[in-house]
């Protein structure tokens, strides 16, 4: 009778264990559908961010706000979105609050935890003068320098590789060069075909680029490999048709999918 006892506790056990693995395993597997059947996804952004994610009197736009909806139609959900400080993102989607976070660079750190669309964003670092500026024509040029930066960022990382004295940011980082307490600045290529869109009477130019291109995705908790094919197959639509094309025209003044800037 005891022995009965024990192999069906046992069996029970077996039992529940399988049981739960298979509901896990439903549960990864089917997240595209979990969220057609809520009817939305929701995309966690800053709102604080422009061109990718700031306010106007529209309310919320951006070049992340007009991809994530494109994405979002494609696949048949209504994308809602969660503002959030950048610094409480990753709790929050790690707590469920909201299904994934665009703008985010690709790293091998990262890749340990979470899992990455393809990347929909391309772009490098560019060293950015005044057009007065005939000095500088290189980053090897930077050696005694002053430009924008923190030492943790990739941005100031570069400039001290090249013998630069950084200059934190209080504000606008653009004053910073017009008043001439830095020689120059350096940002991703975006930054700079945004700042030559919104504000053209900047005598302001490009002297040299990185190699390196930068490379940013839509992130998700890992689990999510039909959303995430979902969301590359949508993109990968959106490059074929020019719909990438004409929503990065109308924040970048081009299609950033070409890579480097023509300087």
């Amino acid at each position: 009778m005891i022995v009965f006892r024990q192999v069906l506790v046992l069996i029970l056990a077996v039992s529940f264990i399988l049981s739960a693995c298979s509901t896990d395993k439903g549960q990864s597997g089917s997240s595209l559908e979990q969220l057609k059947k809520k009817g939305e996804i929701i995309v966690a952004t800053t709102g604080t961010y422009p061109p990718y994610s700031y306010h106007d009197a529209d309310g919320l736009t951006g070049f992340d706000i007009d991809i994530s909806k494109e994405i979002g139609r494609r696949i048949g959900l209504k994308v809602k979105f969660a503002e959030v400080e950048f610094a409480g993102m990753f709790s929050g989607l790690d707590g469920g609050r909201f299904d994934t976070i665009p703008q985010l660079s690709i790293t091998e750190e990262r890749k340990k935890k979470y899992d990455f669309s393809d990347p929909y964003q391309f772009s490098n670092l560019t060293l950015i003068v005044l057009e007065e500026n005939q000095e500088m024509n290189s980053f090897e040029d930077l050696k005694g320098k002053k430009t924008n930066g923190l030492a943790e960022s990739v941005q100031g990382a570069l400039a001290l590789q090249y013998g630069a004295t950084l200059v934190p940011e209080n504000g606008d980082s653009v004053e910073l060069l017009t008043s001439k307490r830095v020689d120059a600045l350096i940002y991703n290529s975006l930054y700079f075909l945004d700042l030559r869109k919104k504000r053209p009477d900047l005598k302001i130019k490009i002297v040299d680029q990185s190699d390196d291109i930068e490379t940013a995705a839509y992130l998700f908790r890992k689990g999510n490999e039909d959303t995430i094919q979902a969301f590359n197959e949508a993109l990968k639509a959106m490059h074929e048709d020019g719909t990438y094309a004409q929503i990065s025209t109308k924040y970048f003044g081009k299609d950033i999918s070409e890579g480097m800037l023509d300087y």
